[in-house]
């Protein structure tokens, strides 16, 4: 238990200072009575002449009284007789009064706002001295009009006579409290300790779906972009192929119209050697011929001796490929022609197109080829043909 403080005795102080204002502010009918304060004020001389009977024979004390200065008037009234008898003697009469009246009415007012001059106003104390009133009424008047110091003061004196069981009692209520207090707090903490793991999780699994979904609207937009690319690139080819196409109809379309993908050489099996017979886009630093008995290890030679019908990729320096394909450019055989892409690694539209399966299947890509270039070999064969027989 805290130390005590004397607050016992400074209860009993309050009430010899306090209790008789109190009792003045509740006991006061006047606010009831009368609601404006000047008609309170304007009786009060009145209401002092009542009190003639208890007046004290002493002329000092009387001079000293409230009765005394509610004669004033009447003094006044005594001395208009004063005033030239020529004058009404009536009205002289009302002057004297008035005049009295007036004078000792700023008395009256200073006792509205006295708790014992006998008239005291509630409403006036209440207009001009406004946080007073305020105070007290918040402070002091409840609305059962019971409370005293008084009244607080016998109630400390009854706790301080059993003030053994009451020390008792509050050490007991002390340690219930104590002990329902720290069940609380342990089930309040371990609460606050849940619920900060769930937000924990909470935020995790948040922020975790927002890595998500950046990630994902990344890959979108990426997918997107790519698809715009593909999209591109089938543009071109599909332009390329329609130029060959008028080319073939015009009637000047030959080999060196094959470069619709890239930069090419086609070789032509001869005997034991393979013959350049077309070098489109390139350096031109391809040998124009290979023995098929050099060991050499280039996708050319290689593809030739492959039993498997598939483009061979070669490398043969950095950020360059080449792929070789070999096509029969007859019915029975007779005639192998192996047409090489010549193109760098960072090619995206070339490697989409022949390594790739995101947009088209490569061989597709390889048959148009090998049809074009069975096309561009029976123009040669026309030409030839035509030429012949004119020179005949």
């Amino acid at each position: 238990m805290k130390e005590e403080k004397n607050y016992h005795s400074r209860l009993y102080g309050f009430s010899m200072v306090f209790d008789e204002v109190i009792n003045v502010l509740k006991s006061s009918y006047v606010d009831q009575k009368y609601s404006n304060w000047m008609v309170w004020l304007l009786l009060g001389p009145f209401r002092d002449i009542k009190s003639i009977g208890n007046i004290n024979k002493n002329l000092i004390k009387i001079v000293e009284t409230n009765l005394f200065i509610s004669l004033f008037p009447f003094i006044g009234l005594s001395g208009s007789m004063l005033f030239p008898s020529e004058l009404n003697p009536l009205f002289n009469a009302g002057i004297g009064f008035l005049v009295g009246y007036l004078i000792i009415l700023p008395t009256y007012f200073s006792k509205l706002l006295k708790f014992d001059s006998g008239h005291f106003h509630t409403g006036a104390y209440r207009v001009f001295r406004k946080q007073e009133y305020n105070l007290f009424k918040t402070a002091l008047l409840d609305e059962r009009d019971d409370f005293y110091f008084k009244g607080l003061y016998d109630y400390m004196s009854l706790l301080q006579t059993g003030k053994n069981e009451y020390r008792e009692l509050y050490s007991m209520i002390e340690g219930k409290l104590e002990r329902h207090l720290a069940i609380e707090k342990n089930q309040l903490e371990t609460k606050v300790s849940l619920l900060k793991d769930k937000l924990k999780r909470t935020k995790e699994s948040y922020e975790q779906t927002e890595e998500e979904s950046k990630k994902l609207i990344e890959h979108i937009l990426m997918e997107r972009t790519e698809i715009l690319e593909h999209v591109d690139y089938i543009a071109e080819l599909i332009k390329d192929i329609t130029t060959l196409l008028f080319r073939l109809a015009n009637g000047i379309f030959s080999t060196k119209d094959l470069n619709i993908i890239s930069g090419f050489t086609i070789y032509e099996k001869q005997g034991i050697n393979l013959v350049k017979i077309e070098d489109v886009g390139t350096s031109g630093s391809s040998p124009i011929t290979i023995p098929l008995t050099s060991n050499l290890k280039w996708g050319v030679t290689e593809v030739l001796k492959s039993k498997v019908d598939k483009p061979i990729v070669n490398k043969p320096y950095q950020n360059r490929i080449i792929v070789s394909y070999k096509m029969n450019m007859g019915l029975k055989d007779e005639k192998t022609w192996i047409y090489n892409f010549h193109f760098d690694s960072d090619n995206k539209k070339v490697n989409h197109l022949l390594v790739n399966k995101e947009i088209i299947d490569p061989r597709e890509v390889y048959r148009l080829i090998h049809s074009l270039c069975l096309i561009s070999q029976n123009q040669k064969v026309n030409l030839f043909t035509n030429h012949t027989k004119k020179a005949e």
